[in-house]
C-alpha cells in the first residue's frame, strides 16, 4: 500500500511540475492538501487535434498537480462548445464507480490548447472499504433525519467522496421527505456506517457535519 507521505509527495512533485511549466500560470491550492483545484492564464500548445484528446493528454501530463492519482480514472462526459474551444468534462472513477462531486473541467481554445483547468476539491489518497449492505446505509439515512415522513422510495448508489484529507467508499443516498420537506441527498460511509453528510438538493445547504477523519470503527447494528 502507497504511503500517505508519498502520495502527497508525488502531488506536491505535480505541482512543481506545473509551476515549472507555467510559472506565470494563476493557480488556487486546496486547504485539504498539496493540490490545485484552479489554473489559469497559461496555454500548453500541442497536446492533440481535438478538445478531448488535448484535454486528456494534458492531464496525463500534469493531473497529479490536480489531485489525480493512478487508482482514478477519468471518464468524459461531454464536451460544452462555446463561441470558441470548449470546456471538457470528466468525471473521476475508482475501481469502476463514481468519485461524487468529483467532476474536472479542463478549458480548451481554438487552437485546442489548454487553458483552464477547475478541479472540484478531491485528495489523492483513497481510505477504506466497502463493507455495509444497500438495506443498512438506507437505514442509516433515514435514521439521521428526526421524525421523517418520506413520499417515495430511497435510492443509494454506490461510489466514493472525498472527505477532508481521504477519499472515503460511500452509499448516496436520495429521498424525498414530506416531513420535514426537503430533497434530502445522505452520504454514508460504506465501511463504517457513519452519516458524513446530509444535504437538501432544495435549498443545496449542508445539514450534516463533515469530519475530516471518519471513524474506522464497525457501527452497531
Amino acid at each position: 500500500m502507497i504511503s500517505t507521505a508519498l502520495v502527497m509527495a508525488l502531488v506536491a512533485g505535480g505541482i512543481a511540475d506545473f509551476k515549472g511549466a507555467f510559472p506565470s500560470a494563476s493557480v488556487i491550492e486546496s486547504p485539504s492538501g498539496p493540490y490545485l483545484t484552479s489554473a489559469s492564464g497559461f496555454e500548453a500548445k500541442g497536446l492533440g487535434d481535438a478538445p478531448v484528446t488535448a484535454a486528456r493528454a494534458f492531464l496525463v501530463r500534469y493531473g497529479r498537480a490536480f489531485g489525480l492519482s493512478t487508482r482514478q480514472k477519468l471518464v468524459t462526459r461531454g464536451s460544452l462548445s462555446p463561441n470558441q474551444g470548449a470546456a471538457v468534462r470528466f468525471e473521476r472513477r475508482i475501481d469502476g464507480l463514481p468519485v461524487f462531486d468529483g467532476d474536472l473541467v479542463v478549458g480548451v481554445n481554438a487552437s485546442n490548447g489548454v487553458v483552464l483547468v477547475n478541479a472540484s476539491d478531491v485528495p489523492p489518497r483513497v481510505q477504506g472499504r466497502f463493507r455495509i449492505s444497500r438495506k443498512v446505509a438506507v437505514r442509516a439515512a433515514m435514521a439521521a433525519i428526526p421524525h421523517l415522513e418520506t413520499q417515495d422510495t430511497p435510492r443509494a448508489t454506490r461510489g466514493w467522496r472525498g472527505f477532508g484529507q481521504v477519499i472515503r467508499p460511500v452509499w448516496r443516498v436520495d429521498l424525498v421527505a414530506a416531513r420535514p420537506p426537503g430533497d434530502f441527498r445522505t452520504y454514508v460511509d460504506a465501511q463504517t456506517g457513519q452519516v458524513l453528510l446530509r444535504l437538501d438538493l432544495r435549498t443545496s445547504a449542508a445539514t450534516g457535519v463533515v469530519p475530516k477523519r471518519p471513524s474506522l470503527e464497525q457501527p452497531s447494528r
